[in-house]
């Protein structure tokens, strides 16, 4: 009976520490991308800026300015991760005469293209794959509405005219469209960012760091996230609950007449051999 109970209980503690194996914990990370591409639009022509800086608001004379943003979410997060936090970091660089502005985030719902158009507040001539105001591939592909192709608002933050870091602060729109781009690669097209107003009557366009910028001037998004991983060092508890079932094993094998295990067995476990094995023994010599 008494060995019964021990092994039942040996048995429980052993599927314990076996599903404590199995038991997943997890890991957190963080990682810093910059844009595998970005663009500039102009309202007033198709004209791009591919491979200069980014411009966004409105400026003196009423023109709008849209900038374009693409991160490989995909090829530095990842399979499985969570996504927890976002926060994408903007360089402003030049701000014309205008004044303190809320800029907004939009997921785009189209790939467009990155050319080396370089110019300057009003952009340049486009080439064939560029991103323009009326195309998201110049001159091939037409946006479905002119000026991009985006959905709701995913983060807005408010921008001085102190030429500086802004930072658009984690908010769960802008975690979902990092989430969803990690786990449907095929539909990050990145984000458009946009003055939130666009009043033809208030001056808000800014020059902001582009990928080509380099360093603390290219914009910057930082993820946050955690990825599930085996319970590896949970296993040490299935080695240690194995040792102690071969100790109980020899324990009863080395116990005394009353069942009572012999003080030192459980190192030198050497089976007890009756008398009349003894003489069996002794006859076959």
């Amino acid at each position: 009976m008494r060995r019964a109970i021990l092994l039942k209980n040996e048995f429980a503690w052993f599927c314990v520490a076996l599903f404590a194996g199995w038991w997943p914990s997890t890991y957190g990370a963080v990682v810093q991308l910059a844009p595998s591409q970005d663009n500039s639009i102009f309202s007033e022509s198709d004209a791009s800026n591919g491979a200069g800086p980014l411009f966004s608001g409105v400026t003196a004379q009423g023109n709008l300015r849209r900038a374009l943003l693409q991160f490989d979410i995909a090829s530095n997060v990842p399979a499985g991760a969570t996504i927890t936090a976002v926060t994408l970091g903007l360089t402003q660089i030049k701000i014309g005469p205008g004044a303190v502005a809320t800029f907004e985030l939009h997921p785009l719902s189209a790939a467009w293209g990155e050319g080396t158009a370089n110019g300057l507040g009003a952009g340049t001539t486009a080439g064939n794959g560029d991103a323009t105001w009326n195309f998201r591939h110049y001159n091939t592909n037409p946006w479905s509405a002119a000026g991009g192709d985006f959905g709701a608002i995913s983060g807005t933050a408010t921008l001085g005219i102190e030429n500086q870091l802004y930072t658009f602060a984690s908010q769960p729109a802008m975690v979902a469209d990092v989430q969803n781009w990690r786990n449907a690669p095929a539909s990050n097209f990145g984000w458009i960012l946009r003055e939130a107003a666009e009043s033809p009557s208030a001056t808000t366009a800014r020059e902001f760091g582009s990928r080509e910028s380099g360093g603390s001037f290219a914009p910057t998004l930082t993820i946050t996230y955690s990825v599930p991983e085996p319970g590896v060092l949970s296993w040490v508890a299935v080695g240690l609950v194995g040792c102690v079932l071969r100790g109980h094993r020899r324990r009863m094998i080395t116990g005394n007449s009353h069942g009572a295990a012999t003080p030192g067995s459980e190192l030198c476990a050497t089976p007890r051999i009756d008398r009349a094995t003894e003489i069996a023994r002794s006859m076959s010599r």
